[in-house]
């Protein structure tokens, strides 16, 4: 029996564990100093060269990869940098030289995911921004009321710029990161990574802020385990085979409202209220107005949110999920109104009923991706041939209706021949190598000649009949006379 070979990925996963448990016995035994810091800087090396092996692998990624591996060096040249001060001098200075490359991880890092994004989500998803910008202004709320205030006034005012752009930096990768895991699209093995990594980093972030602040923090306190883990996670990402897919656009135009989804806008909408709460019980300094906005802007961009629940709500109950066309609903609301209108002012208004001739055998033979791919192509050249403000709808399985407003009898024949040649002029590819002639057969019904909108739509099922009862491929009036197919 062949044994299972071991992927890349889960190799850099159970490298962790590992290497922080070295790493911890050597930090509590005070041995090979030497050792811990490449232990330490072994994840962000990891991260590096992982990201460095899938951009050649892959170079519809190689940008991404390439930010993203220098994201991983910046942080392995500051802990260098970082550890040989403290080691050679005692303690590294603050700011230092290696601020500048720890600072840098941050806006690589970023840009790397941003082009993720983009990749993603090519359009404008407005659902994914506003979703993101609740979660992002609730956590920037946080980050701003408890690690950038009280650094604005921390020494000199370069200690303190330097020293605000952290929790800058970590701001940065919240808005961003949001974005990315709250947009649409798959969410594959490799993006949950990647999304550990940024929830491990900026939750260690913060809390390292908090010791800081309060000069309990210690080196190679549990924090280390916590950062260490974050770039093997990312590092792990990045070589699975999944990775690929996260520069997939994605195939539904906004994400769906999941419970999941509404806990975190939820926690993310409260949190300028509770923090004033707790502030407030425990004799804390309150920022009044900075809470004042964000409960404003969080309040609009929610109100914002569910307004484009509704809609989207709204356009699926009129809008058929696979061709994009209006539904049988919509269509028939439609044909209402202007059967009342043409009741009342004695205008015409035609209905085509079309079926896609022999539809069943097309699954049976191909499988309901080729069926589907049928009725997606058939649906494009129903717009393309049909005129401007004609209603096409898909009333049934493999079954279309056109609503023609003002339209007669004859006209309404010239259109729906026009489809039926139309439909059937070029072979349709019902998968990667194989093509099918598809032709559809038309009836047609107008009023007033049909009394009501029931017994016009009654009359053009007939004609369809008709015309399939006559050989398919052709167009029948209401009077079951037949136009048959062009030489």
């Amino acid at each position: 029996m062949t044994p299972r070979r071991v992927a890349a990925w889960q190799l850099v996963l159970a490298a962790a564990p590992v290497i922080i448990t070295v790493y911890y016995l050597l930090v509590r035994a005070d041995l090979a100093p030497g050792v811990q810091v490449a232990l330490y800087v072994s994840a962000n090396a990891a991260f590096a060269i992982a990201a460095t092996v899938t951009a050649v692998r892959r170079p519809a990624m190689r940008t991404i990869m390439l930010l993203l591996a220098a994201s991983g060096a910046a942080g392995v040249i500051g802990d260098v940098l970082f550890y040989f001060e403290a080691l050679v001098h005692g303690e590294a200075p603050y700011p230092g030289l290696p601020d500048l490359f720890y600072l840098l991880v941050y806006p690589l890092m970023a840009v790397g995911l941003l082009l993720i994004v983009r990749r993603r989500t090519p359009g404008w998803d407005s659902a994914s921004v506003i979703d993101a910008a609740i979660v992002a202004i609730g956590a920037g709320y946080l980050v701003f009321q408890f690690l950038i205030v009280p650094l604005v006034d921390f020494g000199d005012k370069f200690t303190s710029l330097v020293s605000v752009a952290y929790p800058v930096g970590d701001l940065m990768l919240i808005v961003v990161g949001a974005r990315l895991m709250l947009g649409a699209g798959p969410r594959t093995t490799a993006l949950r990574l990647i999304g550990a990594n940024l929830v491990l980093g900026l939750v260690t972030d913060a809390i390292y802020g908090f010791q800081t602040q309060a000069g309990t923090y210690q080196a190679g306190n549990f924090l280390d385990a916590f950062w260490i883990l974050a770039s093997f996670c990312a590092a792990a990402g990045v070589l699975h085979p999944s990775a690929i897919k996260m520069i997939s656009a994605s195939s539904t135009a906004t994400p769906d409202a999941t419970p999941g989804r509404l806990a975190i806008l939820a926690i993310a909408a409260i949190t300028a209220p509770t923090s004033i709460v707790i502030q407030h019980h425990t004799g804390g300094e309150e920022h009044v107005v900075a809470a004042a906005v964000v409960c404003n802007l969080l309040f609009l961009l929610v109100m914002l949110r569910m307004a484009g629940l509704v809609q989207a709500q709204r356009h699926a109950a009129v809008t058929d999920g696979l061709t994009g066309l209006r539904s049988r609903r919509f269509f028939e609301q439609a044909l209402g109104n202007q059967g009342e209108r043409s009741v009342k002012n004695g205008v015409p208004v035609s209905v085509l009923l079309l079926d896609i001739d022999h539809f069943k055998s097309v699954n049976d033979t191909y499988g309901h991706n080729g069926g589907d791919r049928v009725l997606v192509e058939v649906t494009h050249r129903l717009r393309e041939l049909v005129r401007p403000g004609d209603v096409v709808a898909r009333y049934g399985g493999e079954e279309f209706a056109v609503l023609l407003p003002d339209t007669g009898a004859e006209q309404a024949g010239e259109i729906a021949e026009r489809i039926r040649r139309g439909v059937s002029a070029a072979p349709i590819a019902v998968d990667e190598s194989r093509l099918l002639t598809v032709t559809v057969s038309v009836g047609i019904a107008g009023m007033p000649a049909a009394g009501t909108t029931d017994e016009l739509v009654l009359a053009a099922d007939r004609a369809l009949y008709a015309a399939k009862n006559a050989g398919r491929n052709r167009v029948a009036g209401a009077a079951a006379s037949t136009v048959p197919a062009a030489a």
